[in-house]
């Protein structure tokens, strides 16, 4: 739930990344299915192969993403559903795009997720691991930059669907099964969206090749011309612009947080809190914070809150962090207690970022200590 809004502009830029490296896909629908080649069967029956004559989804995620936390029990009600006629597997990958943790590795951090998960991840569960075969000769080969993705194999052993797993996927497998799936229709469609993502991408690296290379400015440029051509684009570009700007111009970049706060993002609790988090956190770089303005953002966060909202947690925690970075040690206190409450009162709350936001607290109460 959190890690979902704290690594969410980190891992759109690492992902970004990724389709950037890709030249030309190998993989399309169509194509033989790759080999399954893992590091660690975590959960359930390990797919060492493709047999001939039965149906396989095969899908990837990772412990941080918050969208495959939405799709797992998706999943999981498919592969009950196609149970004995298709057969389910989640592969882990890009767990480096995220702190290990607590965890000696990876795969233990995986282990540990699968386990907390239960039944609600109830199929097969693989992890890529650090030689990330998977990730390279399914989702790079086929030009897939964002988990999670999911891919149909049929009978043959051939690819004939690529896609989010919650727009499309319980369809395909069912005609797939039923032998009613147009493979060539579906191909064609694939390569008009690779068209269209073509086009995307090449907009996106006009300003994550500057920002990788250290080149903020050109990065602020290229976003720049995207807002320019489509005014639209900064609701999504904005947090990243004021990350890039905040690194050559402070005074600009706080000043920018302000637009963003007063007008672009006013009413959107979510964008207020992805603003004031990558204000007060170390990870995202970001220069010469005026605290006092990221106190400000995430107390309007706050407020447009509504009780019980699942985000209470998380927007709390948000709030307790600026508090502190602003030097307000009491009110840092007081509603780092008000998250831990919030979250213990969320129903399946992610015990990791439970726990992420207890030590907050514990962290601001030895500082007053």
């Amino acid at each position: 739930m959190k890690a979902s809004n704290r690594f969410g502009i980190i891992a759109a830029l690492l992902f970004s990344a990724v389709s950037v490296a890709m030249a030309g896909n190998k993989l399309a629908v169509g194509s033989p299915a790759p080999e399954m080649k893992v590091a660690r069967w975590v959960k359930g029956t390990p797919v060492t192969s493709f047999e001939a004559g039965k149906v396989y989804v095969v899908e990837f995620w990772a412990t941080w993403c918050g969208p495959c936390k939405q799709s797992i029990p998706h999943l999981t009600e498919l592969a009950k559903k196609y149970a004995g006629k298709a057969t389910f597997t989640g592969v882990s990958v890009y767990e480096k795009n995220a702190p290990v943790g607590q965890y000696a590795n990876y795969g233990d951090k995986v282990d540990a997720f699968v386990k907390e998960w239960g039944d609600k991840m109830d199929y097969n569960v693989a992890w890529d691991g650090d030689e990330a075969a998977m990730s390279h000769n399914w989702m790079e080969a086929a030009g897939q930059g964002g988990i999670p993705t999911a891919f149909v194999v049929d009978r043959t052993g051939t690819v004939v669907w690529i896609g989010h797993p919650m727009a499309g996927l319980d369809e395909a497998v069912g005609q797939v099964i039923a032998g009613t799936f147009d493979v060539k229709a579906e191909a064609e469609k694939q390569a008009k969206a690779q068209e269209a993502q073509e086009k995307q991408m090449a907009a996106v690296n006009s300003y994550i090749k500057p920002l990788r290379a250290g080149d903020f400015k050109g990065a602020v440029a290229g976003i720049d011309n995207l807002i320019a051509s489509d005014p639209k684009q900064e609701f999504q570009l904005g947090v990243t612009r004021y990350i890039a700007l905040s690194n050559y111009d402070a005074t600009a970049a706080n000043n920018y947080a302000r637009k963003l706060e007063k007008v672009l993002y006013k009413s959107q609790a979510p964008m207020l809190n992805s603003l004031a988090w990558t204000m007060v956190d170390d990870k995202t770089r970001a220069k010469g914070v005026d605290f006092n303005l990221a106190v400000e953002i995430a107390e309007k966060c706050v407020a447009l809150t509504k009780e019980g909202d699942p985000e209470a947690a998380m927007n709390l925690d948000t709030l307790g962090f600026a508090y502190f970075k602003a030097g307000k040690l009491d009110k840092a206190l007081t509603t780092q207690e008000k998250a831990v409450a919030a979250a213990d009162a969320t129903k399946d709350f992610d015990a990791a970022t439970r726990k992420e936001i207890a030590g907050r607290l514990e962290q601001f109460k030895q500082k007053k200590s």
